[in-house]
C-alpha cells in the first residue's frame, strides 16, 4: 500500500528556500577561498619591477665618481613567469662586461626555485671634456684661445679625450682640426722641439765634464724622444736626447 504524502504550498515554498540557501552558501564558501587564495597564487611570480630595480641600483653604484651618470634599463619580456624568490636578488657582472654604453647585468636566485636572467642596460655618462675652440691648423700649438668644455657622453667617445686645460696647453696639433671638434690623443701630441736639418746645440756630458758643440739633426722629435745628430766639427753621427728646444744631449 502506498502512502502519498500531500504538501501544503508554504511547506513547498521552505524547502525551495532551503536549497537556494544552501546554494548561496556552498558558492560563498568558494568565493571566500579564490579570495583568499589569490594574494598567495600572485606572490609566486617575481615582481619584474623588483629586477628592475636591482639592475638599476648594481649599474648606479657601478658608476665612476666623477660625472653626470644615468641608467636605462632594457626591457623585460612581461610574459616571463619567474618564481618568487625568498631571498635578496643577487646581481652580478656577467665575465667580458665592460664599462661601455651598452652592457649586460645579471640576477640571480638560489632559493626556492634557482633561476639566472640577464638584463640590458644603457649608460650615459656626461662629463666636460675640450673641444676646438675654432680652426686649428697642423701643427699648430694649443692655446687657451684654441679649446673650449663642452659636456659629451664619455662612453661614446671611443678614441679618448681631455679633461684638464693643463694637458692641453702647449700641445702640437697632428692634424688640422676644425670648430667643435672633440681634441683627442691621436690628434695632439708633444711639439717638435727639433726638426730634421734643423742647427741643434749638442751637449755632451760625462761627470763634471761637459763639452757643447753645434751639429745638424738628422730627425725630428719631442721632448724626451732620442734622435740622431751629426756633429758639424767631426762629421761624426751619434745619438743623443731632446732635453729643450734646439738641444740634444749626449753621453762620452
Amino acid at each position: 500500500m502506498h502512502i502519498r504524502t500531500r504538501f501544503t504550498s508554504a511547506e513547498i515554498d521552505r524547502r525551495r528556500l532551503r536549497v537556494i540557501v544552501r546554494a548561496i552558501t556552498a558558492a560563498c564558501c568558494v568565493l571566500a577561498g579564490l579570495i583568499t587564495a589569490g594574494p598567495t597564487v600572485a606572490n609566486e611570480r617575481q615582481s619584474l619591477d623588483e629586477i628592475r630595480d636591482a639592475v638599476r641600483a648594481h649599474t648606479e653604484a657601478n658608476l665612476p665618481a666623477e660625472g653626470n651618470g644615468s641608467v636605462e634599463v632594457g626591457r623585460i619580456d612581461s610574459r616571463l613567469r619567474l618564481a618568487r624568490c625568498e631571498e635578496p636578488l643577487e646581481t652580478f657582472d656577467p665575465p667580458g662586461r665592460s664599462g661601455s654604453q651598452r652592457s649586460t647585468v645579471g640576477v640571480r636566485c638560489d632559493f626556492p626555485s634557482p633561476w639566472t636572467l640577464y638584463v640590458s642596460v644603457r649608460v650615459e655618462m656626461l662629463k666636460e671634456v675640450y673641444a676646438a675652440a675654432r680652426t686649428i691648423p697642423r701643427g699648430s700649438r694649443i692655446g687657451e684661445e684654441d679649446i673650449m668644455r663642452v659636456e659629451m657622453d664619455v662612453n661614446r667617445m671611443t678614441r679618448g679625450y681631455f679633461t684638464s686645460a693643463e694637458q692641453l696647453l702647449g700641445m702640437e696639433s697632428q692634424r688640422a682640426l676644425r670648430e667643435g671638434d672633440i681634441i683627442t690623443a691621436s690628434r695632439v701630441g708633444a711639439p717638435q722641439l727639433v726638426e730634421r736639418g734643423q742647427t741643434v746645440l749638442i751637449t755632451a756630458e760625462n761627470g763634471s765634464t761637459r763639452i757643447s758643440m753645434n751639429g745638424e739633426a738628422l730627425q725630428s722629435g719631442a721632448l724626451g724622444e732620442r734622435i740622431r745628430v751629426r756633429n758639424s766639427s767631426s762629421e761624426r753621427v751619434v745619438e743623443g736626447e731632446i732635453v729643450a728646444d734646439s738641444r740634444v744631449r749626449v753621453s762620452f
